[in-house]
């Protein structure tokens, strides 16, 4: 009776011991992991650039066999043109956050500790590379402008509320999905440490 009293409190002060482990071990080696982010952020980009073309070749078959005609730029677009503007509309944020859920998983996993702030450099490292070539695109697009040599007439009132309500919502999908990415990928390394009686 006795050695069974004394069994709830050994294994309270083990699993104690444990996770003081597990925290000295967080906060030697969690939080931001520059090369992992990085390496999540790089993959996001690649899954992006297929799914992304995956949906656009689905959009695209959609449309050739309802003989749905090229919309130009300023023309008025048909019904049907505007319901497949809508899917690859939807069909685009939905590979995006799929990317990004990738991306973030593999930043968490090789990070170990602190997937969701992991998953959150991979959009840090999206922002950061995005201002780059923002800005070089602005260099070259003021050197070449390219919009008047291809004769697009651009509203950029349009085009600047347009981008920036884009941006938002693409960072926010971004961001959970990353972020849900980097905990489920951290958490694979928390199912390890449980067999090996790291943690309780």
């Amino acid at each position: 009776m006795a050695t069974q009293a004394k069994e709830p409190d050994v294994y309270r002060s083990t699993r104690s011991i444990r996770v003081q482990r597990q925290r000295t071990l967080i906060d030697r080696y969690g939080g931001f992991h520059r090369g992992s982010d990085f390496i999540g952020f790089a993959v996001a980009i690649f899954f992006t650039i297929i799914f992304f073309g995956i949906v656009g070749a689905i959009v695209g078959t959609v449309g050739y066999q309802l003989h749905a005609p090229v919309p130009k730029l300023g023309g008025h677009m048909t019904n049907t043109t505007q319901q497949l503007g809508i899917g690859g509309l939807i069909g685009g944020l939905a590979a995006l956050f799929l990317a990004y859920l990738i991306g973030g998983y593999t930043a968490g996993r090789m990070a170990r500790f602190d997937g969701l702030k992991n998953g959150v450099g991979v959009v840090i490292w999206t922002i950061i590379v995005g201002v780059v070539l923002g800005i070089a695109g602005a260099v070259i697009g003021t050197r070449f402008n390219v919009a008047s040599q291809l004769h697009l007439n651009i509203d950029r009132t349009t085009l600047t509320v347009g981008g920036a309500i884009s941006i938002v919502v693409a960072l926010l999908i971004m961001l959970l999905a990353a972020m849900l990415g980097g905990i489920l990928g951290a958490r694979y390394h928390r199912a390890i440490d449980r067999d090996i009686g790291e943690m309780g």
